[in-house]
């Protein structure tokens, strides 16, 4: 399954990939999205970063990846992670890549002291919503919208 894939942190190497995903992402959501490697790249690596990536290859061929954004319960002492964004090249999908893109991506808000991390869909994506639900994510209000409250490692 999923041993064929390797889940890392982007470097900017990677941003001509993202490009390509990012646009394919936009065009499964129907968006007419023209993702910007000057802006990706200030975005990762700037300072401070305002996004941290993940990128998932088979080889030397991109197969998916993650965008994450810090958010916090400031009233509540809380740090989290929400995944801004969760690729799967479509001819990889259906392999359990995406819920190991997950899981990297539960690994590395644990690394941050993360408390949760959380995930909106779109809401007609009824299948992105029970893969959710079944990694342990709770629906919230509005959404659809999901959170899960991670253990420490």
């Amino acid at each position: 399954m999923t041993s064929d894939f390797d889940i890392r942190a982007v470097t900017p190497a990677d941003i001509p990939d993202l490009v390509v995903m990012s646009d394919a992402l936009g065009a499964f959501h129907g968006d007419d999205s023209n993702a910007c490697p000057d802006a990706l790249t200030r975005d990762l690596f700037g300072t401070p970063p305002w996004l941290r990536g993940l990128i998932a290859r088979r080889g030397s061929q991109p197969a998916g990846y993650a965008l994450m954004v810090p958010t916090a319960q400031a009233q509540h002492g809380l740090r989290g992670l929400n995944l801004h964004h969760i690729f799967v090249v479509p001819d990889l999908r259906g392999r359990g890549l995406g819920r190991a893109i997950i899981t990297a991506v539960e690994e590395h808000a644990r690394g941050l002291d993360c408390a949760y991390v959380s995930i909106g869909t779109d809401p007609d994506n009824t299948g992105a919503q029970a893969a959710y639900e079944a990694m342990g994510y709770a629906r919230r209000n509005p959404g659809p919208a999901f959170r899960k409250v991670l253990n420490p490692a």
